[in-house]
């Protein structure tokens, strides 16, 4: 069995913690609502594992990082969690420069992000475009 990991169900790193689970025994992606119990022990014996989370601020900041830009850096270097997406989300409408190659960078680190737990936790995986 394989997770096949297309950009439809890599949606499900992005969440809280917990809300997706993974189901070693089907290779399935399952959310909170969706699990036979709420007993995180009897989930992890019925072969549950919690799947990644991934968060904006997360994305961003790695994002702004890749941009090798200090003067831009360090208008982040400090931000609390929503103000660095905020703050970022301005910028992304008003300069070309940083918004021009962020939605590939965002699908490219997902990607890896999600390939890399797959790795981590012995998931067998396929990447479909």
């Amino acid at each position: 069995m394989q997770l096949v990991l297309t950009p439809e169900n890599l949606r499900y790193a992005w969440g809280s913690t917990t809300e997706y689970w993974f189901s070693r025994t089907d290779y399935s992606i399952y959310s909170y609502n969706e699990l036979p119990c709420e007993d995180y022990t009897k989930l992890v014996e019925l072969g549950f594992i919690p799947f990644l989370t991934i968060s904006n601020e997360e994305v961003i900041r790695a994002y702004i990082k890749s941009l090798n830009n200090p003067k831009v850096s360090s208008k982040f270097d400090g931000l609390s969690s929503y103000d660095c997406v905020e703050i970022f989300w301005k910028y992304f409408n008003a300069y070309k420069d940083i918004s021009s190659g962020f939605d590939t960078f965002e699908n490219e680190y997902v990607m890896k992000k999600v390939a890399d737990w797959c790795d981590e936790n012995g998931v067998d995986y396929k990447v479909e475009k």
